[in-house]
């Protein structure tokens, strides 16, 4: 060994195996004091290698983590997680190591994420010499939804790898939804019935599968990656077995699941008979083999795996035709079924075997309630518990005898205890109006807790006002005997 360079070696037990471990290493100087210094450093390596692990910056564990998540996660997700970490969430909270990071740290990096939105050019018109025009613009509450929840789901990974102490996730807020009507991506019976035809008269290439998606709720990753072998005519079986995205297949995933088996009602398996018979004619005119056009089910119009684009322009065209302003999209289809199954009582387990979804909170989420639905199910409470049908409200207005209590303690007021000149005891002369007869006491708990008592702050004690009504010419029902004993 060189004059000018030091071997430091220690052995220790590991803390993780209880085996001895022994390491090494070699020191550029010839310093005693320097040498024992990285001899200290390297057996407290070994007996606390959590604490180290723990000192993490952001950025360098959602690198490890993006690699780790490579071979589990379908393409499209994960760029989406890429997206949000590269662009959104690294920039602002990557220098951070994960222990130190607070909740505080996260929500300062929402808000300025909403408050600085993004910069865009508007466009010019040609042949102009004007310069494009920089536009601030606002990020929608859904796409800052959606970095914050990766970077929710990654730090829910880094709490249980670096046994962080706190999440710095909770209690983050986002702004409030914006409170205009929503009519949800779903189509009504009827409107769903227009649009089918249409799409049947104008453009019938998309029509089988348009009825697909509609008759079984499948998604178009699922729908468009169906092979014809995989419709059993016998039993009037369709096997889900696949997915496709941008014409890459793949297995079926737990994150975006399909029934394995779904039943092809008979009116389905007419579309597809005819269809199959459309392909078969088209292939012979083209003079090729239709075993080649006959492999997927719905291919394109160059025999390759479809994508949602290729029915943007047929989807609009359908739209206008079947005078549907609201906005619905493909995967519509599938929010409209849900719809469809429900409004056809089907049993809960049953609509959750048919659609794929594992949890009753899904699937509330893929249902939209309308008013017609809420009209019928009050209409239905009704019949189960009907009104009583003598209970009819007078038209004359009910008058009232006024008592103020203040303190508990009944104050007598002359416009009370005087008799009314006016025979309906109106107001007419500044009078108080009251009842008829005999005022009936109150005791000053029964007053305050009465049903028909009104507070308010005098600013010195509180003061009740108890009402006491007419005797009613209909009679009295069982809730207000209830209130009164």
């Amino acid at each position: 060994m060189d004059d000018d360079k030091l071997m430091v070696r220690a052995k220790v037990v590991n803390p993780r195996t209880g085996l001895h471990k022994e390491v090494t290493r070699l020191l550029e100087t010839t310093s005693l004091p320097e040498a024992a210094r990285v001899r200290a450093e390297m057996i407290d390596g070994v007996r606390n290698p959590v604490e180290r692990t723990k000192k993490i910056r952001v950025g360098d564990f959602a690198r490890s983590w993006i690699e780790s998540k490579a071979l589990r996660l379908d393409a499209t997700t994960l760029r989406t997680y890429v997206d949000a970490l590269e662009n959104h969430v690294l920039p602002a909270l990557g220098d951070f190591y994960y222990d130190a990071l607070t909740p505080m740290d996260v929500q300062r990096w929402i808000d300025d994420s909403i408050r600085r939105g993004w910069t865009s050019e508007r466009r010019v018109s040609r042949g102009t010499k004007r310069k494009a025009k920089e536009a601030r613009r606002r990020y929608s509450r859904g796409a800052v939804a959606v970095w914050f929840r990766t970077f929710r789901t990654m730090t829910r990974d880094a709490i249980v790898a670096l046994e962080l102490p706190r999440d710095p996730t909770m209690r983050i807020s986002l702004p409030e939804r914006s409170r205009d009507p929503d009519e949800g991506n779903a189509l009504s019976p009827e409107q769903l019935q227009k649009f089918m035809a249409a799409m049947r008269t104008k453009y019938p290439a998309h029509y089988p599968l348009l009825a697909t998606l509609a008759y079984t709720g499948l998604r178009f990753c699922h729908a468009s990656a169906l092979r014809w072998e995989d419709w059993d005519e016998k039993t009037g079986v369709l096997h889900i077995r696949r997915k496709q995205v941008n014409g890459k297949v793949g297995p079926v995933t737990r994150k975006k699941r399909a029934p394995n088996e779904y039943p092809v009602a008979p009116e389905l398996a007419a579309i597809f008979e005819q269809h199959r018979k459309v392909l078969t004619e088209a292939a012979i005119d083209a003079k090729k083999d239709p075993k080649e056009l006959l492999t997927w089910m719905f291919p394109s119009a160059s025999g390759t795996l479809r994508t949602p684009n290729t029915m943007d322009r047929a989807w609009a065209k359908c739209l206008e035709i079947a005078r549907i302003t609201k906005r619905f999209t493909l995967h519509g289809l599938r929010y409209t079924f849900t719809d469809l199954v429900r409004l056809a009582n089907v049993d809960a387990v049953v609509r959750r075997a048919l659609t794929g979804h594992v949890t009753e909170e899904m699937q509330r989420h893929y249902s939209t309630v309308g008013m017609d639905e809420k009209r019928a199910a009050v209409a239905g409470v009704l019949k189960l518990v009907p009104a009583p049908v003598d209970l009819v409200v007078n038209e004359t207005p009910v008058e009232v005898a006024l008592k103020i209590l203040e303190g508990g303690t009944e104050i007598a007021k002359s416009a009370i205890e005087e008799p009314d000149s006016s025979p309906k005891g109106g107001t007419k002369g500044g009078t108080t109006p009251k009842a008829k007869g005999r005022p009936r006491k109150s005791p000053p708990i029964a007053a305050a807790n009465s049903n028909t008592c009104l507070e308010r702050d005098t600013g010195f004690e509180p003061a009740t006002f108890s009402l006491g009504m007419q005797e009613r010419p209909w009679p009295r029902t069982h809730l207000e005997s209830n209130s009164t004993t």
